[in-house]
């Protein structure tokens, strides 16, 4: 919460308040952070402005710590190269589960994911043949189809012309059994049928069957 200027304080600065100025700006400039930000938590715990903890550092709390200014430096610079070794092997510093990865440690994992891939690789292999086996079994199957369905139409056309002349037999024999006569005197006029030698139904006129029949 912001403080009204009237509330902050006007008394000196006593070790203890130089103390914790020197504790949140040392603690920013560890961080990486601004002392700008360090001034401003300052004054948020000291009560006074941020503008006094800045003017009480420069003039004071500085001289007086800087062994810790330059160690929190320090930490700072180590921080950061560590961070950059990090991100450079692939790792995530300010990850809290990250760790980082030795020369030895990559090599085993880029073997484990080289050895993983060919794995993988001798099962899109293994796939592609059985794919192929299925697509050939397949071409095999439907050539088959083809050809019964080929001599499915021939059986039906035979049976379509042995029925068309079945059907066109049984009316010659239909009209030759109406022109049969047991006894040559019933027959008058018109055609009849015989059975010649070879077993052939030729059509004769009455007159002649009458005639042979004499």
């Amino acid at each position: 919460m912001k403080q009204n200027l009237r509330t902050m304080r006007q008394d000196a600065w006593t070790t203890e308040d130089d103390a914790i100025l020197a504790e949140v700006v040392i603690k920013h400039i560890r961080d990486g952070s601004t002392q700008l930000a360090g001034f401003n938590e300052a004054s948020r715990r000291l009560g006074r402005t941020a503008a006094a903890c800045g003017f009480r550092w420069n003039a004071c709390v500085r001289k007086q710590f800087r062994p810790q200014i330059e160690e929190a430096k320090e930490d700072r610079k180590q921080r950061k190269s560590e961070r950059i070794q990090a991100q450079m092997e692939g790792g995530d510093y300010d990850h809290p589960t990250a760790t980082l990865m030795s020369w030895a440690q990559v090599l085993r994992f880029l073997r484990q994911e080289k050895n993983t891939a060919q794995q993988w690789a001798t099962r899109w292999r293994a796939a592609q043949r059985e794919a192929a086996e299925w697509k050939s079994r397949y071409e095999c199957q439907n050539d088959e189809f083809g050809r019964l369905r080929e001599e499915h139409e021939s059986l039906r056309r035979d049976y379509e012309t042995m029925a068309s002349d079945y059907r066109a037999l049984v009316q010659i024999v239909e009209r030759a059994r109406k022109a049969t006569f047991l006894d040559a005197s019933d027959v008058t006029s018109g055609f009849m049928y015989r059975i010649d030698e070879y077993g052939n139904l030729e059509r004769v006129s009455a007159d002649n069957a009458m005639e042979q029949a004499e």
